[in-house]
């Protein structure tokens, strides 16, 4: 998420023309030919050229259709299956980020740099160092955002938070959440690195995020986070220090849990 908001917050697919409309257009052009006001010379080459224009479907066309309809659900199907083993290897998470957010235009409106801690499934913990301290934590049932500026803590659902946002993928694991979001693998033309990249865009078009774009490098490893929002702002996130592998007492070290001080005004909106 970007300042206005943290990370948690913050295919067009165009069919084609139906059997039907394009056997409906054809056949107004025929009709369109055969009552013309232009002479008529010869009525059968009116009707030659009037059938000359229909398109011709056949059971091999709509065979071959069929297999890029399957071609084009296997793809899906395989990203969706490449980007659950990749993010599988992430039961624990931890990396220093910098994040970038660029406006529509490309200017740059808010750059920060942090921590980003998760585990699965559904526990996040995101927390900057600069240009602010801030600190996010959603603990599987709700989001807590700290802001020790002002001293208030904002609670909300961590269902209601990510809805409709890919960055749940992260640390979900039930397919009824996967089943939410439409996943391609980006091939060399379309990527805009040497990373291994998967676009994740939500099926509903109610939600403030467009569509996410995570990268791993030749270890597996995320690397890269680009998530676009509903005001075509651009949030690149860039980790380092990737580890996978720290130890975690959550009794004692309490990654996950809040312990709001009293002096805090808290702002429950759950």
């Amino acid at each position: 998420m970007n300042k206005v908001l943290p990370i948690m917050m913050a295919m067009a697919l165009t069919a084609p023309l139906s059997l039907s409309a394009m056997q409906i257009a054809s056949a107004n052009l025929t009709s369109a030919n055969i009552t013309s006001d232009a002479p008529k010379t010869n009525s059968d080459a009116t009707v030659v050229v009037g059938s000359a224009t229909k398109p011709k479907f056949t059971a091999h066309s709509a065979k071959e259709m069929s297999k890029a309809d399957d071609a084009a659900a296997d793809a899906a199907n395989s990203a969706n299956v490449l980007l659950k083993k990749r993010l599988h290897g992430l039961q624990q998470y931890q990396a220093a980020f910098k994040q970038t957010v660029t406006d529509a235009q490309g200017n740059i409106v808010h750059e920060a740099q942090g921590t980003l801690t998760m585990m699965r499934p559904n526990k996040l913990r995101w927390e900057t160092t600069f240009p602010d301290e801030t600190l996010l934590i959603a603990d599987g049932e709700a989001v807590w955002n700290i802001d020790t500026f002002v001293e208030q803590v904002t609670i909300i659902s961590q269902d209601q938070a990510i809805k409709d946002n890919p960055i749940v993928l992260l640390t979900a694991n039930d397919d009824e959440t996967w089943d939410s979001f439409v996943i391609s693998k980006l091939d060399d033309a379309k990527a805009s690195s040497t990373l291994e990249q998967y676009q994740i865009v939500p099926k509903s078009t109610d939600g403030q995020i467009k569509s996410l774009t995570l990268g791993f490098n030749s270890d597996g490893i995320l690397s890269t986070l680009d998530m676009l929002d509903a005001q075509d702002q651009t949030s690149a996130l860039v980790f380092s220090k990737q580890d996978l592998d720290f130890a975690i007492d959550t009794a004692k070290d309490n990654l996950f849990s809040v312990d709001v001080p009293q002096s805090y005004i808290i702002d429950d909106q759950r």
